[in-house]
């Protein structure tokens, strides 16, 4: 294909997307027209296969434990009681007698034509979601403590009814019995590192500086150092246990002395202490014999990294492994969500959290049934307990808890995964529709959705807005707390978000597929039922996804193959430049169709591609002018429009950092007035002790968040001014204080990487042609 044609062929693409998003417009205004489907609708509908009658529920209910074995809890009937959940063990002849049900039992049998059919006659899809985990007894009681709140019963395995807190626990202790005994993983260390013979002077600490940098390489850590009375230093870490690639550090107990006035004290291993002790000699040249690196106390998880930092910065501030200061307790739990993913950390899970939902006005009972089928039939050799919840009736959903025991009775455990979750849907649609409950198994792909925010952002937001009444002055604290503003904002966003249910354009190979043969099952269904308004915007909606989806696949195809050209097949830059600018007036005609996140998702997508083609064209340009070498200036010349991009980006976040700064000085001024106000009306009660104690705290956080967001801002204003200066010149550890400041680093480097490795491969290509 000539480069006319391919840009024709980008032309072509837009038009067909413009094209079937004015037509689906078009019939939304006009109800009887939807691109000729009013024409011959029962002629067009013939062409449809129709529906298989779906089997008696009594012989599709059947599944498989969670591990695909088959036991005997598979071969005998299930467990489902006639009632109100009384908790009977006979097969419920309403299960049993239940008759087919028109288009598909839970619209797994049927295929994707199937369960489009049921969702537009008003079927709801399936929802699944896994909430939470829980180790040992006390963490799996306060779960099942949460399901059974507000009184309401919970039903077992085995059909007894828990209807207080006292029964939840000795049921929760009776399980405990077959918990995991094996210890959660040690993730973060509290590590004393000592020199002999390093005193506490300018040198001496660019010494330790060496030593910590060496001996901890390839790990998070933080460190302070403080001066013995002796006048040496020393270091006291907290450090990440897992490093780069498999290396972990060990930490083992020892006995030291007698059994009766001997003591116990933890150490590294060998292997990692050797290792330590090795880099720290390389770097300094301090004899492995003077050095000791003393392991403390060990946590699990992100909230061990926040405790550990938080018992470093009390006796003054700490460095971290890039330079970032962390002063108080605002900092610490900001390094703690940054250290989370390089923790490798490995939590033991005893009980599983499950959440089954439906939508308001769903019979309550048959939902109960539904549910303890599924159960009985997806976790039978497990023990559970389960109860339903109608609290949230009025926001439009009610929902099943069930807390599960994740070791089965066999030895079993529970590990799901993408298509485990599949399997439950589909289990627990064919059950609801065994009862008459209008349910159906589909996926967010089919449906070209977006991803459902998590139980935990709700809960961030919920804390933030409605303050539990038994922790107020703490839900009000966290929510004042500006260090919490962004996590709490992203929460609202990502929920906001998935109500609003953008486009979800499709990117990888099964994305495509899955709404390519969604979009066939629209087609059919709009063909039967032309004036069916759902079938109408769903069939828009596919048809939006794939054309735009496609463009992105095309677009990338074509960048791909220009950046990656063999000597056989050279393209001059202009070759290249004629493409970019066919694809630019595509992406720029494609975003006029598009809107809100959608809009948003496909311009960030296709910027890249773009910007990456951009960049292989000036070094061509450069290679054909013969340039053998390029120095830094020259690649930061050749960065281009990226270098004005970046400084763009760098004014922005030095924009919204200093606003934040203003945002939280005020709110500690306010906080601050609130206290003088409360410590002057102040009684001596306790209650008002107790209110002012936690105004006092709101003001000290709000105080510490204030001083912080100033320190972000400067940095924010200096590595703009950087920037602006020298575009690729990295920005320093000193002044990366924000998570926006280190990502704009990261994409410094990674443009610059890609420019010299395409300057490689220029230099290699013209080496070749010289040959």
């Amino acid at each position: 294909m000539n480069r006319a044609a391919q840009i024709a062929w980008w032309v072509a693409q837009v038009e067909a997307a413009r094209t079937a998003v004015g037509a689906a417009a078009q019939s939304r205004r006009q109800p009887r027209s939807f691109s000729g489907l009013d024409e011959e609708p029962r002629r067009r509908a013939a062409r449809v296969a129709p529906l298989a009658k779906a089997p008696p529920a009594h012989e599709v209910i059947r599944g498989q434990t969670i591990t695909g074995d088959r036991d005997e809890e598979r071969m005998r009937s299930l467990p489902v009681s006639s009632g109100g959940g009384d908790g009977g063990g006979a097969v419920s002849p309403r299960a049993a007698t239940s008759a087919p049900i028109a288009g598909g039992f839970g619209g797994a049998g049927q295929g994707a034509v199937g369960r489009a059919r049921q969702l537009a006659s008003g079927y709801q899809p399936a929802v699944i979601k896994v909430l939470s985990y829980a180790h040992g007894t006390v963490r799996a009681t306060k779960t099942g403590q949460y399901a059974q709140r507000e009184d309401v019963p919970l039903e077992t395995h085995d059909g007894r009814m828990l209807t207080d807190r006292e029964a939840v626990a000795d049921e929760i202790k009776a399980w405990s019995a077959n918990f995991s005994k094996r210890a959660e993983s040690q993730d973060v260390g509290a590590v004393r590192l000592t020199l002999r013979g390093v005193k506490g002077s300018e040198a001496g600490r660019e010494t330790y500086e060496k030593a910590i940098a060496a001996g901890f390489g390839g790990h998070r850590y933080a460190y302070r150092l403080d001066t013995t009375e002796s006048g040496e230093l020393e270091a006291r870490l907290v450090i990440a246990l897992a490093g780069p690639a498999k290396e972990r550090f060990r930490v083992r107990e020892e006995r030291v002395g007698e059994r009766e006035n001997g003591f116990t004290r933890k150490r590294f291993d060998m292997a990692s202490e050797g290792k330590i002790k090795d880099r720290i000699h390389a770097a300094t040249g301090v004899d492995t014999a003077a050095i000791d690196a003393s392991p403390g106390m060990t946590n699990h998880g992100r909230n061990g990294v926040t405790y550990r930092l938080n018992r470093l910065v009390e006796h003054g501030a700490a460095v971290d492994d890039k330079g970032k200061a962390i002063a108080n307790v605002a900092d610490t739990r900001v390094a703690a969500r940054e250290w989370g993913p390089s923790l490798r950390s490995q939590s033991v899970r005893d009980t599983m959290h499950l959440m089954l939902s439906a939508k308001a006005g769903t019979d309550v009972e048959a939902l109960r049934r539904a549910a303890r089928s599924f159960l009985h039939d997806r976790f039978g050799d497990h023990k559970f307990m389960f109860g339903i919840h109608v609290d949230k009736e009025a926001a439009g959903h009610i929902h099943v808890h069930a807390v599960i025991a994740a070791k089965s009775e066999s030895g079993q455990k529970l590990h799901p995964g993408p298509e485990t979750f599949r399997e439950w849907r589909t289990a627990y649609a064919q059950h609801a529709q065994a009862e008459g409950l209008r349910i159906v198994a589909t996926s967010a792909r089919e449906r070209a959705s977006s991803q459902s925010y998590g139980p935990k952002d709700k809960a961030i937001v919920d804390a933030a807005d409605r303050p539990r009444p038994a922790r107020e002055a703490r839900d009000r604290a966290y929510a004042a707390d500006p260090a919490n503003r962004r996590l709490i904002d992203n929460a609202r966003q990502r929920i906001a978000v998935a109500r609003s249910n953008p486009i979800r354009l499709p990117m990888s190979p099964p994305a495509r597929a899955a709404v390519n043969e969604s979009m066939v099952a629209w087609r059919a269904v709009a063909s039967e039922q032309p004036a069916n308004p759902q079938a109408k915007d769903m069939l828009e909606r596919l048809l939006l996804a794939q054309a735009v989806g496609g463009i992105l696949q095309a677009i990338g195809k074509r960048v791909e193959h220009l950046t990656k050209e063999d000597a056989a097949m050279a393209i001059t830059s202009e070759q290249m430049a004629k493409d970019l600018r066919g694809m630019n007036e595509a992406v720029s005609r494609t975003s006029d169709l598009l809107d809100g996140q959608t809009k948003q998702q496909f311009r960030e997508t296709s910027a890249r591609y773009l910007e990456t083609l951009a960049n292989r064209i000036d070094l061509q340009r450069a290679q054909e002018r013969g340039v053998e070498q390029l120095s830094r200036t020259e690649v930061e010349a050749i960065v281009g429009e990226n270098a004005d991009r970046l400084v763009a980006r760098a004014q922005e976040v030095s924009a919204q950092e200093r606003r934040e700064a203003a945002t939280a000085e005020r709110l500690a001024d306010r906080a601050l007035n609130a206290e003088r106000r409360q410590e002057a009306n102040a009684a001596l009660d306790p209650t008002s002790q107790r209110e002012l104690r936690a105004e006092r705290a709101i003001v000290a956080g709000s105080q510490q968040s204030a001083a912080r967001e100033a320190r972000e801002a400067a940095a924010a204003a200096d590595a703009a001014r950087m920037i602006a200066e020298h575009p690729g010149q990295s920005i320093p550890n000193a002044l990366i204080q924000t998570d926006a400041l280190e990502k704009l680093r990261a994409e410094q480097e990674r443009i610059v990487q890609e420019l010299e490795a395409a300057k490689g491969e220029t230099q290699s290509i013209k080496g070749q042609r010289q040959r």
